[in-house]
């Protein structure tokens, strides 16, 4: 596997915030069929999408890996809020300043969905993929809501040498694998601070615009129950219901392009790291969102 591109961006934003933003970009010259930026889950970072971003180096498709402020990559700033609008500024700022031409695919995995879909809406998107996202309510791995501020606060008054291994084995035991405590308690900021039914705006006007959408859940999600999926799929409009028990059949998603937005993709076998496993999957989607085939109606032979 190719190693990741990262470059540096000192970028201004909200009020008064500066932070040098570390990003990857997989073709820093451009890419004549387009370009995919990527949104990374709490905790997360670019390298969550290193699969994917193979498969598109070998199309040809450039690849560009945002990192947020206090995730190991991008450090965190003084008077950090982890807002959803806070962290929003951040991406725009960043974006204007890498400067991209050409069609856009916005991919979220997880709690990055909810950024990616509002990128996708406030720029008029050519393509958004969305992979394990949040619903619009509390889903098991923010329940109750309460606990996980208690335990915000818990951090908070601990001294920094408790507190640090007390969160990093928190997430260890939740799943995940945090590069360090920092991460943790960035990633748990987030979490506090999500949108959830703040999504639905959003949505609506997505419905409005010709993006083209998949929409990729699991059945075996240890943080997200399916029911919340089912919910939250009802306010998107004309996506192709697909459902699978194991691999998914790649053309009937693909088909799903032609007469229609896009597809929602169920895979009941699957877990809450789609981003990972089914990246042949989404690479050939989204390259068949930028390649579009233009059907010619075949003639009546009789």
């Amino acid at each position: 596997m190719a190693d990741p591109k990262l470059f540096k961006k000192l970028v201004s934003f909200g009020k008064g915030h500066q932070v040098e933003a570390v990003y990857e970009d997989s073709l820093s010259s451009g890419s004549s069929i387009g370009t995919v930026i990527s949104f990374h889950g709490s905790p997360g970072s670019h390298n969550d999408f290193k699969y994917i971003r193979e498969n598109l180096e070998t199309l040809g498709i450039r690849y560009i890996g945002l990192n947020y402020p206090g995730f190991s990559n991008t450090k965190s700033y003084p008077g950090q809020s982890f807002e959803n609008d806070e962290r929003q500024m951040y991406t725009d700022a960043l974006l204007k300043e890498i400067d991209i031409s050409g069609k856009i695919i916005y991919i979220g995995h997880s709690r990055g969905c909810e950024n990616a879909l509002q990128t996708a809406v406030e720029n008029n998107a050519h393509g958004l993929v969305l992979c394990n996202p949040i619903g619009l309510r509390p889903h098991r791995g923010i329940s109750p809501p309460q606990r996980l501020r208690n335990i915000e606060r818990f951090y908070d008054t601990l001294p920094k040498f408790l507190a640090d291994p007390f969160i990093f084995q928190l997430y260890k035991f939740v799943g995940f694998r945090p590069q360090n405590p920092e991460e943790c308690i960035s990633a748990f900021r987030t979490m506090n601070r999500v949108m959830l039914a703040g999504q639905l705006p959003f949505i609506e006007k997505l419905n409005e615009l010709k993006t083209k959408v998949l929409f990729l859940y699991a059945g075996k999600d240890h943080l997200m129950e399916p029911e919340i999926m089912f919910e939250v799929l009802e306010k998107y409009k004309d996506l192709v219901d697909l459902k699978f028990d194991e691999e998914p059949e790649i053309e009937q998603v693909l088909e799903s392009f032609e007469e229609h937005k896009g597809a929602s993709v169920y895979i009941k076998k699957d877990n809450h790291f789609q981003n990972k496993f089914r990246a042949d999957l989404i690479s050939k989607t989204i390259n068949s969102m930028l390649s579009p085939v233009v059907f010619v109606p075949q003639k009546n032979k009789l």
